[in-house]
Parts: C-alpha cells; structure tokens; sequence
C-alpha cells in the first residue's frame, strides 16, 4: 500500500505543472460546453440567457486567457520555441473572443456557434498545454513567426 501511495503522489505533484493545470482547465471547461451544447439545441431557436455574474464558462474563460498567456511568457523566458510561444499567445486572445462573442450571443442557436468554436480551441488547449512542462524543448532558432508582443486586444 505505500508504493500506491507513493505513486498517487508522485501524479499528483506531476499534474500540479503550469501546463497541465492548462489541460485540465481546460478538459473542464469543455466538459461544461459539451453539456451546454445539448441544452442549447433543445432551444436552439429562444432567446440565449443572461450570462449570470458568477458563470463558470464565461469566467473560466477568463482564467483560461490568464493562463495561456502566462505560458506564452514562460515561453519567451525559457528561450523556447517562438511557435509555441504564439499558439499559447493566440488561445489567450481567441479565449478571450469567445468570452466575448458568449456574451454578444442573442439567441441560442449563436451561442451553438460560440460553444462549436470553443469545442475546438479547447480541445487544442488540452492538447498542447503539457508540452510547456517539457524541461527538454527546443530552444529559440531564431525564426520569428510574426506573432505579436505586449497586451493582448
């Protein structure tokens, strides 16, 4: 029974990285849209509801931006790829746009699109947030993808 609980421990403090915190907010965040994708085909046509103060997507997306563009930085400071810093840099900004367009939504049929668009980033995210707790990346090669720097619109 130690060696079990040895192990759990050891997964725990492995999970408890920048990147897989990443993931795992982000894997919860699209448990959240799958489920409110189906509310929203079921009333596809009716007003979209008021986001209340307190909504966990909307403030998750949020969270999900902060994050991001933390991973982004983390990036720039350890020298790594330029790629790598642009992708985390683009789900902060696109998280934060579908923050937005969540909000804009007039009808629930819109808040489909929304939840379709977030499926997708949100998936990526989940994908690709454990790759910045890689200690063996590549570093910088001196190809810049244009990416922009500084705060995010």
């Amino acid at each position: 029974m130690p060696l079990l609980s040895a192990l759990l421990i050891a997964l725990t403090s492995l999970q408890s990285t920048p990147g897989a915190e990443f993931a795992t907010l982000a894997a919860d965040l699209q448990t959240e849209v799958q489920a409110r994708i189906v509310d929203a085909q079921a009333h596809a046509a009716q007003s979209a509801p008021e986001l209340a103060p307190g909504d966990t997507l909307y403030n998750g997306l949020g969270e999900l931006s902060a994050r991001a563009m933390q991973l982004s930085l983390s990036m720039e400071r350890r020298n790594g790829p330029e790629d790598l810093r642009c992708i985390y840099r683009g789900m902060a900004q696109d998280a934060l746009d579908q923050r937005q367009a969540l909000s804009n939504a007039e009808i629930r049929s819109d808040r489909i699109h929304v939840y379709t668009n977030l499926a997708y980033l949100l998936d990526h995210a989940a994908e690709i947030g454990p790759i910045a707790d890689q200690d063996d990346i590549a570093p910088f090669t001196g190809v810049d993808p244009g990416c922009p720097r500084g705060a995010l619109r």
